[in-house]
């Protein structure tokens, strides 16, 4: 029988499957004085009004609260948030077809029965954004279809949404709530079409000002479209987002077998 410490050395030697989508920005709205601030990748930059009221904490309706909250300013075509992703054209494309975006959100009480912008894949911000929650809380575009359900405006909510942009035949869209299945989304041949990104992705904005305020406590992007699994153990909105080289994450696994405990950890390869 080999011993723990062999055991460690032969799990850190072996072949690692890398996952396939990696975490290039997170954005936590931490601090007051630097609002667009980058946890992992390039800071945000605002435009018109943004970046909107900040906020140490804020609960939502169940009293359910998040630390370093953003409220987005009122509907404005110029109001956005600039995120560059740092994800390379991927897909089979020239542009970045295969991607994840992740929102933890909930609705002040004026904006729930209003347009509510996600983001935005047109750089000048010249057309319709590319993903929304519409006045009755239902999520998506009409290109994409929109969710049956309706989202709780009312409660912090994790929305993730995963892009696998195909040439032909159907490209695979999914949103998930608080790292549970929400819908699917019908799209055909999306590759380098409306849905897939150039080098900047805009948030909370909308060329017609279909963007009324939401309360944001964080964003992040992925280079990939993340599995459900993977999006189930990012949780619901609040829990930490971690980004924690491969390596470090499997010898933690192994000390912790040693241990005999077990926990649960978000392990996202940062770039």
């Amino acid at each position: 029988m080999k011993s723990p410490a062999i055991a460690i050395l032969v799990l850190l030697s072996a072949p690692v499957a890398l996952p396939a989508a990696v975490l290039t920005g997170l954005w936590e709205f931490d601090d007051q004085s630097n609002p667009g601030a980058a946890t992992v990748g390039v800071p945000l930059s605002f435009a018109g009004a943004a970046p909107g009221t900040w906020s140490a904490a804020l609960s939502d309706d169940q009293a359910d609260s998040l630390a370093g909250v953003l409220t987005t300013p009122p509907a404005a075509a110029a109001t956005r948030f600039i995120a560059t992703h740092g994800i390379a054209p991927n897909g089979g494309g020239a542009y970045v077809n295969e991607y994840s975006v992740l929102v933890d959100l909930f609705s002040p009480a004026g904006s729930r029965a209003a347009w509510r912008t996600i983001f935005q894949t047109n750089e000048n911000n010249t057309n319709d954004a590319d993903y929304f929650i519409s006045p009755t809380g239902n999520a998506g575009v009409s290109a994409l279809t929109y969710s049956p359900a309706a989202l709780d405006a009312s409660s912090w909510t994790r929305l993730v949404v995963t892009f696998d942009l195909a040439s032909a035949g159907p490209s695979v869209v999914r949103t998930y709530l608080n790292g549970a299945p929400f819908h699917t989304h019908a799209l055909s041949g999306g590759l380098d079409g409306r849905f897939a990104l150039d080098p900047t992705v805009l948030f909370f904005t909308d060329e017609d000002g279909d963007n009324a305020p939401l309360h944001i406590g964080a964003v992040a992007t992925f280079s990939g479209a993340l599995s459900a699994g993977e999006v189930a153990a990012l949780g619901a909105a609040g829990a930490a987002v971690i980004p924690e080289p491969q390596t470090a994450g499997l010898l933690a696994a192994a000390l912790a077998g040693l241990a005999g405990r077990r926990r649960s950890r978000v392990q996202i390869t940062a770039p």
